[in-house]
């Protein structure tokens, strides 16, 4: 049991985390929302809501995912 716990332990400090996503404005320019690093249990949380102000504000401006829409 104690070695279950140290493997989910491990897990835990040791993981990685990568959040990308590359969004267009009609005008065909682009911007890329990235947040990557070690996923622990409490530094998960924080790159992933990075992630999601830098693409709401992206958002906010015009982009949308995909492709340029005419």
């Amino acid at each position: 049991m104690q070695t279950l716990f140290s493997l989910i332990l491990a897990t835990q400090l040791l993981g990685c985390a990568t959040h990308i996503a590359t969004l267009t404005d009609d005008k065909g320019q682009s911007i890329t929302c990235e947040a990557s690093g070690k996923a622990g249990i409490i530094s998960h949380t924080y790159l992933e809501e990075g992630f999601r102000d830098c693409v709401e504000a992206a958002r906010s401006r015009g982009f949308h995912e995909g492709g340029v829409t005419k």
